[in-house]
């Protein structure tokens, strides 16, 4: 969504990457009944992250952001999420699709869940 209204472009790392503060951002929204007034898009950011740069993928500790772009969520999930419900997902011997998606939207959105590893967004020169 923050991409469609031009806050900024998907980076090499998965995550929004703006021109003015590189992927150091943090989305947020309101629901309201309220009547607001009319506003209009923000300016357009299409620079995203320079062609040259490769610094996140190559200081991710899971390896999880290939040369193409292409970010493994699992393998990055895996080494950076602490939660008691992951864990156990981890732990089983199969995994399907569906159940990878449906623990991290879950623990997403509960405060029984934490991210140790920021690496990707941290060694980025982009500010």
């Amino acid at each position: 969504m923050a991409e469609a209204v031009g806050i900024g472009t998907i980076g090499k790392n998965g995550l929004l990457f703006n021109s003015k503060y590189g992927p150091r951002l943090m989305l947020g929204g309101i629901l309201t009944s309220a009547r607001m007034e009319d506003t209009t898009w923000p300016d357009s950011d299409k620079r995203g992250c320079p062609d040259d740069c490769f610094i996140c993928q190559e200081q991710c500790p899971a390896g999880a952001i290939e040369k193409s772009g292409r970010v493994n969520g699992v393998a990055c999930i895996k080494h950076s999420m602490k939660s008691p419900i992951f864990s156990q997902l981890m732990r089983a011997a199969e995994t399907a699709a569906g159940e990878v998606d449906l623990i991290n939207h879950t623990t997403a959105v509960d405060d029984h869940s934490m991210y140790e590893c920021v690496a990707c967004v941290s060694s980025c020169p982009h500010v």
